[in-house]
């Protein structure tokens, strides 16, 4: 599993990356970051036979940002771009599970409010991300938020994600323009301008055939997500894409062409009818209340406006103590870094790790005894 590590400068961050076990270097794809300046992607630099720096962004963490606290503005900014920028890394075809989504290694530009990732080119990778939703989900999890309406409206938006038939991008966007408008611009709507005047740049929504098409006569991109980097880079001068290498055009290899494209599957929204659902049941011991885990994210803990369960007279559980993750049929718990820790049949669960919880399993929160029993 390849070891990162972040560092500020005063040039901006770097993000250095040390192989580990059987990753070797994808020379294809390394060319292919090295020669194309991307807008929301850090640019690798090979400094050693085991070794990757990512540099091209001033900013600092993501986590420390949510930590910091954020509004629903920030908050709903922050995951727009995310989308956007995944949405093209799928549609350039790009080997989805190098994507590095972890919040502690994606740079958020705090003057801009631009967010940038990094995308690991080696073989045989064992370090995969767990996908856009997962991602989403400890952002949401890791975040502060500055007021209980910013609270409630990410948690929402959480449910929207997570529920049973999937989402798409184009869906999340609407949903982000509904709960705070100014975070994404609204869609535009292309017109083609009269025969007198001078022809218009082509908009992103687009037609991509459309849009290449009404370019001016240029040497023709080599593949379409060459095609869809110009476009990313159209406008902002900072970013607009190099003259062609002087070196020799490297060989694309099949995952990052149009030919094979490698789609996000929990992007892609699927009709199929949603089955009777028995709720998986937590009863807390001291008190014989029972509850259903009736939502994807279901938060434990003694803070009443922030979970799903209240455990009342308990000083020893923290606020916000752990998280009920339903996934596939599944339930697994993750402690939220309380103060006296979680425990499955006394074995403590270590932070931000999940658990699978099992049928008969005593879940205990600090001294406060739970049975779990599956739906």
């Amino acid at each position: 599993m390849a070891k990162l590590k972040f560092s500020e400068k005063t040039d901006g961050v770097c993000i250095h990356c040390r192989f580990t076990g059987s990753e070797t270097l994808n020379e294809a794809e390394y060319r292919y970051f090295t020669d194309n300046r991307i807008k929301g992607w850090l640019t690798p630099r090979f400094s050693a036979p085991d070794k990757i720096e990512y540099t091209g962004a001033q900013g600092v963490p993501l986590i420390n940002v949510l930590k910091h606290g954020v509004d629903k503005e920030l908050y709903y900014r922050i995951v727009a771009e995310l989308l956007t920028i995944m949405d093209t890394a799928a549609s350039c075809g790009f080997n989805m599970p190098n994507i590095v989504l972890d919040p502690n290694f994606i740079t958020f530009d705090t003057e801009r409010k631009e967010i940038w990732l990094f995308y690991l080119p080696i073989w045989y990778n064992e370090n995969t991300n767990d996908g856009i939703v997962n991602c989403l989900r400890r952002i949401s999890t890791y975040a502060e938020y500055k007021s209980k309406e910013d609270f409630h409206s990410v948690d929402g938006f959480m449910n929207f994600i997570c529920r049973a038939d999937g989402f798409t991008v184009g869906e999340a966007m609407e949903y982000i323009r509904r709960e705070a408008p100014d975070a994404v611009p609204a869609p535009k709507t292309a017109a083609r301008p009269a025969a007198s005047q001078p022809s218009a740049r082509p908009e992103f929504s687009r037609p991509e055939a459309a849009r290449v098409a009404e370019q001016p006569r240029q040497a023709a991109p080599q593949n379409t997500a060459q095609a869809i980097i110009n476009e990313i880079n159209r406008g902002s001068q900072e970013f607009m894409h190099t003259e062609e290498p002087k070196l020799p055009e490297p060989k694309v290899i099949p995952s990052l062409t149009e030919e094979r494209p490698s789609a996000v599957p929990e992007l892609k929204k699927r009709d199929i009818p949603r089955p009777a659902v028995k709720y998986p049941t937590l009863t807390r011991r001291a008190t014989g209340v029972t509850v259903n885990i009736d939502k994807p994210v279901f938060r434990i803990g003694k803070e009443r406006d922030r979970v799903d369960f209240c455990v009342t007279e308990n000083r020893t559980v923290s606020r916000l103590h752990a998280t009920i993750y339903t996934r596939n049929g599944s339930c697994f718990v993750e402690d939220n870094n309380s103060t006296n820790r979680t425990y499955i049949n006394g074995t403590p669960v270590l932070p931000d790790r999940e658990i699978k919880l099992k049928s008969g399993d005593v879940l205990k929160l600090s001294d406060e005894e739970f049975d779990f029993i599956d739906g």
